[in-house]
């Protein structure tokens, strides 16, 4: 039989939840896997595609990859265009004989219609197009700088302050004015701090007149609170789930893996007040995204760490410590290549002997997403914006002390992209040794804050790109071997 199996969620337009999954903490959406076989799957082809090209004179695309699942099955892709499939042995072999002939049989042209649809085949074009630009505006709102932990990399000066409601109120009209402008259909809100939580009366508030101003203006409106779990009482989650945000949750690992950086006021640790947090979000019917930070102090506990969130089905997404410029760091928190390539892999290794049901493509390898193609690492200077507690409008929530706008200006996304001084986050064909790579646009060459950083510009390769580019293949072979693993399950039943 010709098998061809991959994740249908990717054939259909992205799902509004994940949308800002493109950014620095990700509040996105865990799609069920279904991963089907060929006949199952006919009459999702998508009928574009179809007439775009003629059946015998499609052949594999000349940046097509495979990689070995096992003796039977492979899986393929081109990196920075197609999404990722499982062909079967017959399927491999029927992508040796391309271009077909005119004695074709039906399955074998029906099969070539499917590989096309899905990216993997070409009409002799070795171009990858670059990808469309977001049509959702993401706007963090700083709502305060109270929090109860002190964690070693946060960019953040604490404080007591909080955003007043006039101002949250304001910093929401300036999102919803900013879309309009600029013909966003949509908009999505993320709410944090400091600890958002502990201001919850503000979150709702601020919510409340955000779902009235979308729906007067005619907006889709997705939101999410950013916590550090530790106060997510019964009643603030209840508060929450009525409110139906999505909830992200920062754990780095298990006691002293996270512990080590991630400690409360009084000097703590704080891994047992997170864990219960998000036990207690569960009980609530509340399925939280955890987000993992991964430094030389956690990086060596996260297969421990992934066994306890893999438990309780539990969707994550794996980001590289970033050194605050506040200096805050307590120590260095950077883990050299070598050391982060082995302890990812022994993390992978983890998920590949329990898989979940939804793809971890966009979740594995820090800013990388290989299910969606993207010319900028993440939304910053595009469709982003960044407001403080007193209405100043930055580029970015780890510059949040360098504003370049403020949310009573006429245009402060207008400014954002026209600001030269601040972070420039560039796309990916303008960096040096980026823009001819294969995965350009999966990739898109890591955090511009980050890069600038190590190498004081912004048009250079990311320090972590030899991680990057070790990882690509494991990652992929590891969403093979999740489709595979969901199929074969299906087929026994």
């Amino acid at each position: 039989m010709i098998d061809i199996i991959w994740d249908q969620a990717h054939n259909t337009p992205r799902n509004l939840a994940a949308a800002p999954a493109n950014d620095c903490r990700r509040i996105g959406v865990a799609h069920d896997c279904r991963a089907v076989a060929l006949q199952d799957c006919r009459a999702l082809w998508p009928e574009a595609r179809r007439a775009t090209a003629s059946v015998q004179a499609l052949r594999p695309h000349a940046l097509l990859r495979t990689l070995p699942l096992d003796d039977e099955y492979q899986v393929a892709f081109v990196p920075s265009c197609s999404q990722i499939a499982v062909l079967s042995r017959a399927a491999c072999r029927l992508l040796e004989r391309l271009p077909l002939g005119a004695d074709s049989h039906v399955e074998e042209l029906e099969a070539v219609e499917q590989l096309f649809a899905l990216g993997l085949l070409s009409d002799g074009d070795r171009a990858i197009p670059a990808p469309a630009a977001s049509e959702v505006l993401v706007a963090w709102l700083h709502l305060t700088n109270a929090c109860n932990l002190r964690c070693g990399y946060c960019y953040i000066q604490k404080s007591g302050e909080s955003m007043s409601i006039a101002t949250a109120q304001d910093a929401v009209d300036a999102v919803v004015r900013a879309a309009i402008r600029h013909g966003y259909p949509a908009i999505a809100l993320k709410y944090a701090g400091g600890e958002a939580s502990l201001r919850m009366a503000l979150v709702e508030q601020t919510h409340r007149y955000a779902q009235a101003q979308a729906a007067r203006h005619g907006l889709a409106l997705q939101a999410g609170l950013l916590s550090n779990g530790t106060a997510l009482t019964p009643r603030r989650l209840a508060r929450i789930a009525a409110m139906g945000l999505r909830l992200m949750i920062s754990l780095d690992g298990l006691a002293a893996d996270n512990d080590t950086s991630r400690l409360t006021i009084g000097g703590a640790g704080s891994s047992g007040s997170v864990t219960a947090g998000i036990e207690r979000a569960l009980a609530a019917g509340i399925v939280p995204d955890i987000a993992i930070t991964v430094t030389s102090a956690s990086v060596d506990g996260l297969p421990d760490l992934l066994v306890w969130l893999l438990d309780r089905d539990l969707p994550f997404s794996l980001s590289f410590y970033r050194e605050p410029s506040c200096g805050g760091a307590s120590r260095d928190l950077h883990a050299d290549a070598q050391r982060m390539i082995a302890g990812m892999r022994r993390a992978y290794a983890v998920i590949a002997r329990r898989p979940p049901r939804w793809s971890l493509t966009g979740a594995l390898l820090d800013r990388a997403d290989l299910a969606h193609a993207h010319r900028r690492t993440c939304a910053v200077g595009e469709n982003y914006l960044v407001i403080d507690h007193h209405g100043q409008v930055a580029k970015c929530q780890m510059v949040l002390d360098q504003p370049v706008s403020h949310i009573r200006a006429d245009d402060p996304l207008g400014m954002i992209r026209l600001d030269q001084a601040g972070v420039r986050n560039l796309a990916v064909e303008e960096k040096a040794g980026c823009r001819s790579c294969d995965w350009r646009y999966w990739c898109a060459g890591g955090c511009a804050v980050a890069t600038h950083r190590a190498t004081g510009s912004y048009d250079a390769r990311s320090p972590n790109c030899a991680i990057y580019q070790s990882l690509c293949p494991d990652v992929i072979r590891l969403e093979g071997l999740r489709l595979l693993h969901w199929h074969q399950l299906a087929t026994r039943a």
